[in-house]
């Protein structure tokens, strides 16, 4: 009896990855990822999805979600926490003191869209500027807040 093969996964270094989707960003295609990590809490959870496009001069400014080489970890996806004479200064949003840096020609993408399941939110809303500009002053104590959240969650939410 025949069984159906399982599922499996593909591990492939970011550096490769990547590439292939700045390749397809140039050629002016959008790429969903699949987000690792719980650096960018609470904005985008691990297994959430990203939409990437094509960075603007526009879009490389405080407080924009990229995808870019940095000098500390390599690739990653975060917020542009600071710009000061053409250098990038990087931040997760879960992250409190660890910081990346990077330069305009080294982003790959700009994040247009977050999805959570069902749910879809476009990185460029009012609503969303916002919330993501209050989160980045809240940055010294937004590990904190997290905690708070996620105390208060668990009270109201019986598993």
């Amino acid at each position: 009896m025949d069984q159906l093969a399982k599922p499996t996964s593909i591990y492939i270094p970011n550096e490769l990855f990547f590439a292939e989707v700045q390749a397809q960003i140039k050629e002016g295609k959008k790429v969903k990822i699949r987000v690792r990590g719980h650096s960018m809490l609470p904005f985008l959870r691990n297994n959430d999805e990203a939409l990437l496009v094509a960075p603007t001069p526009e879009q490389i400014r405080k407080g924009t979600p990229v995808v870019a080489s940095t000098d500390e970890l390599g690739i990653v996806l975060h917020r542009i926490h600071r710009i000061e004479d053409n250098r990038i200064t990087l931040l997760g949003d879960g992250n409190i003191h660890q910081f990346e840096h990077t330069s305009p020609d080294r982003i790959i993408a700009v994040v247009s869209h977050y999805y959570r399941g069902k749910h879809c939110f476009r990185t460029d809303s009012l609503g969303m500027k916002l919330v993501g500009r209050l989160w980045m002053a809240a940055h010294p104590w937004r590990r904190n807040v997290l905690m708070a959240a996620w105390k208060l969650k668990k009270l109201l939410v019986k598993e």
